[in-house]
């Protein structure tokens, strides 16, 4: 029969081991609950739209001979309708142009420009948009909202910035952009919107009707609407989601799809093929170009978790250590309810009851533990405000299947081995010293160390790799470069004629703290979107293909890139039909070197360029990415990044200065700025989280284990006080009692060291294959790791015999 009473008064006569067994499982369960909540949130991305299950984006891939070019998010303008039209399973579908992706947008509240702002999410949206995006509008008629031109919805957020949480419904707001000549649109709030779920695909604050970009100039040759709506042949710039019913015939959508488009595709070689996208398994596959959000790293997410798990095996391992370490301790209790009639299947159940009872106290003390740090772990483990792990009830019964599992499974063997005392022998203390005992005891202390060296190796890996990529030489200086995105309200400039950007330069080069200025259409530290085909000739079979950059003259020069041979632009009108090639792009077209690239003649798909200069390859991205042929060309519009380089000196002031020089070139215009260094280390924003959060956990995880190497040392040099006494008594230093007595648990994690150490150094290896640039693998990783556990086990379990060692003999040989 299992009794609570018994379970107390065992624990109450066990203080230490139950103190210790609770704050390990503890502090287990709150970091295995930390992981999972942020597992769990990072899977469950638009699990929240009603619609989820249903709806599918069109994803685009380029093919060249079969052979994938590149894979975007966005589609041709008509797939969405077509698709509704054509095909009854395609229930609805909206459409959504990613305005503020494509260019810098200004947002007034009235036309003097003073009260303006600088905004990135804003997105065109159709009008079955804001319903199947499952949009919780607080204001507004879900049925009326974007169906004309020039109405707009905003989130509640800009509901406070702009009108101070006073009603928006039919206040106007000014839209500006740098698209071509620039757009001036008047637009009015039909709806105010609950701000979308963080744990979206999707990240935007405005949505202003589809119908509003039927009103704009385009190309002569063709009106707005068919620009955005009917051209097959257009561009890939359109977020299309449809619809399904759940027997949807897929392929047939699709073969419409692609037979569509590539009857318009006039390039020999190339074609299209589409996909549809489940918007659930968006955010946890790899990212692809025109995502608004990168997406999560599934390799990253799994280390996480099987970290997490190891956290709570080695709190389980501390648990069965020390109720068997300490197993002739109820060796009497086990006897006499034998005696009086008990069974063992009983005593099982009773053993099994206590090991899940205190799995189930460790728990909630755990949960405790969660919620209090909670705020902490947000910053590396970041999970949206109203999204909590028990909100879903799918992680509460795994969570609970845990807790109960691992309660079970980790009271087997302790409830076996108790129950397993023999009344007439109890008292001989056989377990004690049997060899199943000692072995299965041995056995866990490796795995402990094991585990421990296992996450060192990868913290230390971790660390190495993320610092190195940080500040590894990148072939240019990003230090001290403001750089202010292009101005998006172009209506307030006085003269259309007048060169701004010349301006601008000769207005700050005036200053002497600005010591350059130049600007670029891809900024460093961002992908580069832009490609082209270059050659050497006109023949197809030998193109490469080469990221494509522009820029105007002193962009080299402001970064410290150097040139390998030739010179910089000198400027637009004479460079028109110039480029600079990276020492990539030389070597991909096959020429001997540098000094042969001057003067060559390629074709980049459009006309024939002179190539004027060849520069040093340089990371323009980051150093998670491979450098890849480059080719750069000059022009003055479509320029969207001013970069600035700063001489030094009162960092206040010389923004100052900026700004006020900014205000008068460009009125009407918010100035925002950010530095191009930090917007590098940006890049490595995901892999500082994880070595951060890694690392935290793994010192949690190594502290446990060392507790329990505390906890158990303590039990056993308790048992083997007599020995302890007769060896002082006959001479024995108290040096060498604690060798002798430390020297089973070295040998134990000597041993766990030659196990883990090939399995942590062949995971790391794996890791680190991901990137381009990495560390190599030094003795740093290879000893580090087995000395740090050599000497944290050495620490925690001297700290008793030494205690030990000093007690008077005779005190030692009464004890027993």
């Amino acid at each position: 029969m299992i009794s609570l009473k018994v379970t107390l008064r065992s624990f109450k006569r066990n203080k230490f081991q139950t103190a210790t067994n609770l704050f390990g499982l503890a502090c287990g369960f709150m970091v295995f609950l930390a992981i999972f909540q942020y597992v769990s949130f990072e899977k469950n991305y638009d699990n929240f739209n009603q619609h989820a299950a249903d709806l599918y984006r069109v994803n685009s891939t380029l093919l060249k001979d079969n052979t994938t070019v590149f894979e975007t998010a966005e589609s041709v303008p008509p797939v969405g309708r077509s698709a509704y039209e054509l095909f009854p399973q395609v229930v609805d579908y909206f459409k959504l142009y990613n305005t503020s992706g494509d260019n810098n947008c200004v947002i007034s509240l009235d036309e003097s420009g003073r009260n303006s702002f600088n905004e990135n999410g804003i997105m065109h949206a159709t009008q079955h948009a804001p319903s199947l995006l499952d949009l919780n509008l607080i204001e507004g008629n879900p049925a009326y909202v974007l169906d004309q031109p020039n109405e707009v919805i905003i989130s509640q957020s800009l509901q406070r910035k702009y009108f101070q949480g006073a009603s928006a419904m039919g206040k106007t707001i000014i839209y500006d952009d740098d698209d071509g000549d620039g757009n001036h649109e008047v637009l009015t709030v039909t709806g105010v919107f609950e701000d979308y779920p963080g744990d979206s695909h999707l990240a935007f604050d405005m949505l202003i009707s589809f119908q509003t970009l039927y009103t704009r100039d385009v190309r002569r040759d063709m009106t707005a609407k068919f620009r955005y709506e009917e051209d097959w042949g257009g561009s890939n710039d359109f977020l299309t989601y449809l619809k399904l019913t759940p027997a949807a015939d897929q392929a047939s959508i699709v073969s419409m799809l692609e037979t569509n488009i590539n009857e318009l595709v006039t390039y020999p070689g190339y074609s299209f093929k589409i996909g549809l996208k489940p918007i659930q398994q968006i955010h946890t596959s790899a990212t692809i170009r025109e995502e608004l959000k990168a997406g999560a790293d599934l390799e990253k997410l799994n280390i996480l978790l099987i970290l997490g798990v190891f956290v709570l095996v080695l709190a389980w391992v501390n648990f069965i250590n020390l109720t068997t370490a300490t197993a002739l301790g109820r060796a009497k209790e086990t006897g006499m309810r034998k005696v009086l009639g008990g069974t063992r299947k009983q005593l099982v159940w009773q053993f099994l009851f206590e090991s899940v009872f205190i799995g189930f106290l460790s728990f909630m003390l755990g949960l405790v533990f969660f919620n209090l740090a909670f705020p902490y772990f947000n910053d590396f483990l970041p999970v949206s405000e109203k999204w909590h792990l028990f909100n879903n009830p799918e992680a509460i019964i795994i969570v609970g299947g845990i807790v109960l599992l691992s309660g079970l499974l980790a009271g087997v063997y302790p409830a076996l081995v108790l129950s397993g005392f023999k009344p007439v022998t109890v008292l001989k203390g056989v377990f004690k010293t049997s060899t199943n005992g000692l072995v299965v005891r041995k056995g866990l202390v490796i795995l402990q160390a094991s585990i421990s060296v296992f996450l060192i190796t990868g913290l230390l890996a971790i660390v190495k790799q993320v610092d190195y990529m940080i500040n590894n030489d990148l072939g240019m200086d990003p230090e001290q470069v403001l750089v202010i995105a292009e101005p998006g309200n172009l209506n307030m400039m006085p003269d259309d004629d007048r060169d701004y950007k010349t301006l601008f330069k000769s207005l700050l080069t005036e200053k002497s703290a600005v010591r350059n200025y130049a600007v670029t259409d891809a900024l460093p530290g961002s992908n580069l979107r832009k490609g082209k085909d270059i050659n050497l000739t006109e023949v197809e079979e030998n193109e490469i293909e080469a990221r494509a950059i522009y820029v105007e003259f002193d962009y080299f020069d402001l970064l410290d890139i150097p040139f390998v041979a030739g010179r910089d632009f000198r400027n637009a009108l004479s460079d028109e039909k110039s480029a600079i090639l990276n020492e990539s792009a030389v070597a991909a077209l096959g020429l001997a070197n540098a000094e042969d690239a001057i003067d060559k003649r390629i074709y980049d798909g459009n006309e024939w360029v002179n190539v004027v200069g060849v520069i040093s390859d340089y990371h323009h991205t980051n150093l998670k990415n491979a450098v890849v042929p480059m080719i750069v060309s000059t022009r003055s519009r479509g320029l969207d990044y001013h970069m600035i380089k700063l001489a030094g000196g009162d960092l206040r002031q010389n923004l100052a200065e900026i700004e006020t020089i900014f205000n008068q070139v460009f009125p009407g215009n918010p100035f925002d700025y950010f530095f191009l260094d930090a917007h590098f280390i940006q890049n490595y924003e995901q892999e500082g989280r994880f070595g951060r959060s890694f690392g935290f956990f793994a010192i949690i995880a190594i502290l446990i284990a060392s507790i329990g190497l505390y906890s158990l040392s303590s039990f056993i040099t308790v048992s083997r006080s007599k020995e302890i006494g007769i060896r002082k008594v006959l001479g024995a230093k108290a040096s060498s009692i604690v060798n002798h007595l430390n020297r089973d648990f070295l040998i134990l994690v000597l041993l766990a060291s030659v196990v883990a150490t090939p399995l942590s150094l062949w995971a790391v290896e794996n890791w680190l294959a991901s990137f381009p640039y990495r560390i190599s693998v030094g003795l740093v990783l290879i000893l580090g790791p087995s000395l740090s556990i050599l000497l944290i086990s050495l620490a925690s379990v001297s700290i008793k015999t030494i205690a030990a060692s000093k007690v008077n003999p005779i005190r030692l040989l009464q004890r027993e």
